[in-house]
């Protein structure tokens, strides 16, 4: 059957990588160091590239999130295990993959960072730091990984719940699904209706109000398994429309930005709409040449790294160089050593810290392809 045939292709065989979640994967954290670069260019506040690179880069880092880990996650529920095997192993997976280099660089930032400025650090280690309020200057780009730990550890145990009126079925995962999204989704009209945010610091990074994000990713792998390979034209040409749709607004200038009902709530939902069609259209189907793709998957291996790494190499460069925008040789010859750096410090850290752990974690847990 075609829908089977399409099922069969929304994740990659075990072992097997695929590529277009690999390119999607590479943009993303290419996106989001180019527009950390522009840092060195611009005042960030006020460039639209920033704003449109550094949204486009993470959200489509959350739908590639729930695409796969929620698959895992739902590929597990289908399974016949227990709860309790369910939800350790599920966990276990998750935490070794993401805690250890999250706490290096967590630690490496209280080394760097000035003393006298360090915020409280508790919510750090729960990752509670941007629960339902804004994230303090210290750390900044770990606003993300707390909105996916927080979601991975709520989640399941919603699908639990729900499994407990529903039965173990696709429906409750689904209604858990829509609970979270429209939890979120209200979480975050309300706190504009009522008390006005800005759109970056009081809505966009703070985890209550963004978990319908990875919850879109999740819904995409469900998707795929039910959308014929004859509607793969609709969906890029939606994808591509709503992203273009999702770009025109991320530019308009930030003032406007921050007092726009639609950009404060459902832009967001937009912008991952596309990014899912985006994803279900290219999944499974998408073969690239030899070269590229080995430069492609190295990017999206060492992307969790990149993403880590680049803001602190940024504040050893701003400390040791001080720039000024208009300086046009001593900028472009900050950013390429900022990619440089990265890259290099990304690639060491994978090779060397990274993938010994994940070969110790698929040694003690079971791993689901």
């Amino acid at each position: 059957m075609e829908g089977s045939r399409v099922k069969e292709n929304r994740s990659p065989p075990p072992g097997n990588r695929d590529g277009w979640l690999d390119l999607l994967r590479a943009l993303a954290v290419s996106l989001v160091l180019a527009s950390h670069g522009s840092w060195f260019f611009e005042r960030p506040e006020e460039s639209a590239f920033a704003n449109v690179t550094a949204t486009l880069g993470v959200e489509i880092f959350f739908v590639l999130s729930g695409f796969l880990v929620g698959g895992i996650l739902f590929k597990q529920f289908e399974s016949e295990a227990s709860w309790q095997s369910l939800l350790s192993n599920f966990w276990a997976r998750r935490w070794i993959r993401t805690l250890p280099s999250y706490y290096l660089f967590l630690g490496l930032n209280i080394l760097i960072y000035q003393p006298s400025g360090l915020p409280s650090l508790g919510p750090y280690f729960a990752f509670l730091q941007n629960f339902a309020h804004p994230i303090p200057a210290f750390f900044p780009e770990s606003w993300s990984l707390a909105i996916e730990e927080l979601f991975y550890l709520f989640f399941p145990l919603v699908v639990m719940a729900f499994s407990k009126t529903q039965g173990r079925s696709t429906r409750a995962f689904i209604l858990a699904g829509a609970f979270v999204f429209l939890l979120s989704l209200a979480a975050r009209i309300g706190a504009v209706v009522l008390f006005e945010p800005t759109l970056e610091t009081g809505i966009r990074k703070i985890a209550i109000f963004r978990l319908d994000a990875i919850m879109t990713g999740v819904f995409a792998y469900i998707a795929a398994g039910w959308i014929g390979a004859r509607y793969r034209p609709a969906l890029l040409m939606a994808g591509l429309a709503l992203l273009a749709v999702s770009i025109a607004v991320l530019a308009r200038p930030q003032p406007e930005l921050d007092h726009s009902f639609f950009a404060r709530t459902l832009l967001f939902n937009v912008v991952q709409l596309s990014i899912a069609l985006l994803i279900i259209w290219g999944v499974g189907r998408i073969n690239l040449p030899s070269v590229t793709a080995t430069s492609v998957t190295a990017l999206s291996k060492w992307s969790y790294s990149l993403y880590l790494v680049n803001i602190p190499v940024i504040i050893v460069i701003h400390s040791i160089w001080k720039l000024e925008p208009d300086v046009a040789a001593a900028t472009v010859m900050s950013a390429v050593i900022y990619a440089g750096i990265c890259l290099l410090f990304a690639a060491a850290l994978y090779h060397y810290f990274e993938r010994p752990i994940l070969n110790w974690r698929d040694q003690r847990t079971l791993a689901t392809s």
